[in-house]
C-alpha cells in the first residue's frame, strides 16, 4: 500500500477540543474510496469533511459527494477550496442528528464515509443505522479497539456489536497507524466496512423493546447468563432458569456469548415466564 504524507495540511488546524485529527495519508485515503460500493445512480455522504482530503479522492474517483462538517470555519474552508464544483454540496451540521431525508433526493441510494471523531464515532453510526432513510454501506474509520468491538464474532460481543449487527453485517478491513493523521492520535485506528441489511435482523416495532431488554441484562456481560437475567430483569424467584430453558441457552453461558437469534429467543421466553407468573 503506497503512501504518502505532508508535514502539514493547507487549512484551517485542527481542533484538540474537537478531537480533529485530519487524515493525510495519500494511500489510506485511496484504499477509503476503492472500498465503496457505491449503488447505480447513487451517491457519497462524506461525514467530517474537514479540510477536503478525503471529499478530493472522492470527487476525482468521480462521486458525487455530500459533504457533512459540523464546524463553521472548516465548512468556509470547504466552499473555497472546491468553489462551485458542480458534484459536490456541502452541509453544515451535526452527523450525530442529521436526518438522511434531508440530505439526500428520496429517489437516490446512497453511501456513507469518513473519518469520524473518535468520542461521536458510536452516535453516528447508530444515528445512520436506526434511521428509516438508511445508506446502502458504510466505510468509516473509528479507532481500533471500537472496530473490533462492532466487527467482532459471536462470543465476545458487546451491545455496540448487537446495536450493529441488527442493522448490518460488518467487517473489519484494516488498521491506520497514528501518524497518517495531523496531528497523530494517541491510539492507532481503523477502517470498518458496514453493508446494511435489506431489513433489520427483527421488526422495527420490536427493536426498541429488544435493546431495553438486551441494556438490563448486560450490565454485567462477563457473569453468567442467569445470573445477569436474574439482577437485570423483573423475573420472578427461579423465573431466569425457567426463561434460560424455555430458550434452549445454558445459564452458565456469558452474555457477550449469545447471537442475535439466541438474545430474540431469550426475550420472548421471559415474556412467557411473566405472563405465567
Amino acid at each position: 500500500m503506497a503512501r504518502s504524507t505532508s508535514a502539514r495540511l493547507p487549512g484551517p488546524r485542527p481542533r484538540k477540543s474537537l478531537g480533529q485529527h485530519f487524515l493525510r495519508d495519500s494511500g489510506v485515503l485511496a484504499d477509503i474510496v476503492a472500498a465503496l460500493d457505491v449503488p447505480a445512480g447513487g451517491l457519497v455522504v462524506e461525514i467530517g469533511a474537514g479540510t477536503g482530503q478525503l471529499t478530493a479522492s472522492l470527487l476525482e474517483a468521480g462521486y458525487e459527494v455530500h459533504a457533512l462538517e459540523i464546524e463553521s470555519r472548516l465548512v468556509g474552508h470547504l466552499r473555497n477550496r472546491f468553489r462551485r464544483h458542480p458534484r459536490l454540496h456541502i452541509l453544515e451540521t451535526d452527523a450525530r442528528l442529521v436526518d438522511y431525508s434531508d440530505v439526500v433526493p428520496p429517489e437516490r441510494p446512497f453511501v456513507i464515509a469518513g473519518n469520524l471523531p473518535y468520542f461521536a464515532a458510536n452516535p453516528i453510526i447508530r444515528n445512520a443505522l436506526e434511521q428509516a432513510r438508511r445508506p446502502a454501506q458504510l466505510v468509516v474509520m473509528v479507532q481500533r479497539e471500537v472496530a473490533r468491538e462492532i466487527a467482532a464474532s459471536p462470543g465476545d460481543w458487546s451491545l455496540l456489536s448487537i446495536s450493529v449487527h441488527v442493522y448490518a453485517e460488518p467487517e473489519l478491513l484494516f488498521d491506520v497507524p497514528p501518524e497518517a493523521f495531523d496531528p497523530p492520535p494517541a491510539v492507532w485506528s481503523s477502517v470498518v466496512r458496514l453493508t446494511t441489511r435489506p431489513a433489520p435482523a427483527l421488526p422495527e416495532a420490536e427493536i426498541p423493546g429488544f435493546f431495553e431488554f438486551v441494556s438490563k441484562v448486560f450490565r454485567n456481560p462477563r457473569k453468567q447468563i442467569h445470573n445477569s437475567l436474574a439482577r437485570g430483569t423483573w423475573l420472578p424467584p427461579g423465573g431466569a432458569r425457567d426463561a434460560l430453558h424455555r430458550a434452549g441457552i445454558d445459564p452458565t453461558r456469558r452474555p457477550e456469548t449469545l447471537n442475535l437469534d439466541e438474545w430474540r429467543a431469550l426475550q420472548r421466553s421471559c415474556s412467557e415466564v411473566l405472563t405465567l407468573a
